[in-house]
């Protein structure tokens, strides 16, 4: 089943539960979808990839929109627990990002493609394994291993 149904057969599912919270944030995904599509300069399939890359992208606000009401300290927490309630719901549509290990397996082998660690660098290795692995990958992991394999000798 499409993405698109997945979502609208949820919404259906949510509003006969009266299930407002969600009802809120799945009618919100799809209103982005549209705000997307009538953009100016737009030109595309609406596809299962327009949709992941909608939601990856509100999940992704909402990560950071965490870091701010952390600031606000205990005012901030009931906000933390409905963002963090909204990116779970997301990440389920999401697919799964490969783990530390996994990425760390593919960093090496772009390593050992460029020469080995003397002549990498670390942009020219991350962009080779999100190129490659772009939508298993994880670029704040990528980062991280690709740091830790260049600082080890």
């Amino acid at each position: 089943m499409a993405l698109k149904e997945q979502i609208d057969e949820r919404l259906k599912t949510a509003m006969k539960a009266r299930d407002a919270r969600l009802v809120g944030l799945l009618r919100m995904l799809k209103a982005r979808m549209i705000e997307t599509t009538t953009a100016v300069g737009f030109s595309g399939e609406v596809d299962d990839a327009l949709w992941l890359k909608v939601i990856e992208g509100y999940a992704k606000m909402q990560k950071k929109a965490i870091e701010s009401f952390a600031m606000a300290g205990e005012a901030g927490k009931s906000h933390i627990e409905a963002i963090e309630w909204e990116i779970e719901i997301c990440e389920a549509y999401l697919p799964t990002k490969a783990d530390a290990e996994t990425t760390r397996v593919w960093v090496r082998e772009v390593i050992a493609g460029l020469g080995g660690k003397g002549s990498a660098k670390l942009g020219a290795i991350m962009g080779a394994v999100m190129k490659a692995h772009k939508d298993e990958a994880d670029a704040n992991i990528v980062r991280a291993v690709v740091t830790e394999e260049l600082a080890a000798e």
